[in-house]
């Protein structure tokens, strides 16, 4: 087989086995086979390709980013498509195994490569981040909905227990109300109560360390210390954007964050009519939800004067408040890039605030950029 010939391995990764499936550029099947789903083993089954100048791998992306920086470690060039677009395309085959879903991702590579989005490999240090921010929305989730039904049953027996904000307080106010209530005879009912609002003081304590940790770890980083800076942008939002992003060099335009974080809006095309639509709401639903809230307390404000905010204001008065908040967030995006690309701190007096660049933002159309 000739050296110079293109070759495209697809692996299908399970949680036990791995089906693999290499083409050529004429679509002809080189190896069929299925391996446990261990790196050595993986490398064991494709370690001929690493010969190959023109030889690439794909994966799915799923929990694959581990595996893949495995692959890229031992010199495989390794491409993660996005998986709500591989899916469609894998769709078009009548039976759905682990084999055809394989030669279906090598024959996505050589077909579709440059069509379909690819995801960037993060670093390590930003998928443990992102880890560590996803466990935190759980933990809180987790605190309200149990706080929430210790509030519920102690009020269906007269009680009146509100949410405090603190551990401490908790306590002393759960307490006074089950005796309020109850009485001091710790009956079945008492006890599941106070079960359960013991339970509710570890993930408040623990929320409360966690929070510390993290505040402490964007102090120590200097790309999210730059972030604070910024009005509106705190500590978990300057560490959500910072590993939703991962190298900022990956981006040719601080502008096309926009479009990466789905703040922009779909365009609907027929004949001679063309309409831009909502925002795509494509990529990383937490930044984007993190970058509106930071928006919406810059508008909120009463403090001090912030060149955002009044251009924000103006926005508003000619498009509402809505398109106003979605504009503000990506310009915070597009801000923030540009600190972290040029390396410099924020400047309000270097901003570029007049109001056409608000309509433009509002009507652009959607750039093509890698998902997540």
């Amino acid at each position: 087989m000739p050296l110079s010939r293109k070759i495209w391995a697809g692996l299908d990764l399970g949680d036990d086995f791995t089906s693999i499936c290499v083409i050529d550029d004429v679509g002809t099947v080189l190896q069929q086979s299925q391996c446990p789903t261990r790196l050595e083993c993986i490398h064991q089954e494709i370690h001929w390709l690493r010969r190959r100048r023109f030889a690439r791998v794909g994966l799915e992306a799923s929990s694959s980013f581990t595996l893949a920086r495995g692959l890229q470690s031992r010199g495989y060039p390794v491409d993660i498509f996005e998986t709500r677009q591989l899916s469609k395309f894998l769709a078009i085959r009548r039976n759905k195994t682990d084999a055809n879903d394989a030669q279906g991702i090598a024959e996505a590579m050589r077909l579709g490569g440059r069509l379909l989005s690819k995801v960037f490999l993060k670093s390590a240090e930003c998928q443990a981040l992102q880890s560590r921010l996803t466990l935190r929305r759980h933990l809180i989730r987790q605190r309200v909905a149990m706080l929430n039904l210790l509030c519920r049953q102690i009020r269906q027996y007269g009680g009146d227990l509100k949410p405090p904000k603190t551990a401490s307080h908790l306590r002393s106010r759960a307490e006074r109300e089950i005796q309020r209530t109850f009485g001091k005879v710790s009956t079945p009912l008492v006890l599941e109560l106070r079960y359960l609002l013991h339970h509710c003081e570890e993930l408040m304590m623990h929320q409360r360390h966690l929070d510390r940790e993290l505040a402490s770890l964007a102090r120590l980083n200097d790309v999210c210390r730059k972030f604070m800076e910024l009005p509106g942008v705190g500590t978990i939002c300057s560490l959500a954007f910072y590993s939703a992003v991962g190298d900022p060099n990956r981006f040719k335009r601080a502008t096309d964050v926009g479009s990466y974080f789905g703040l922009t809006p779909k365009v609907s095309q027929s004949g001679t009519i063309t309409g831009p639509g909502r925002i795509s709401h494509m990529g990383n639903r937490v930044v984007r939800s993190l970058l509106n809230r930071a928006a919406l307390t810059i508008m909120r404000s009463n403090g001090r004067e912030c060149v955002l905010r009044d251009w924000a204001l103006q926005v508003e008065k000619r498009r509402g408040r809505a398109r106003a908040r979605v504009a503000l967030a990506r310009k915070l995006a597009v801000i923030m890039l540009a600190m972290w690309k040029r390396g410099e701190n924020y400047r309000p007096e270097g901003l570029s605030l007049s109001p056409i660049v608000a309509d433009a933002a509002l009507s652009a159309r959607t750039a093509f950029v890698p998902i997540r």
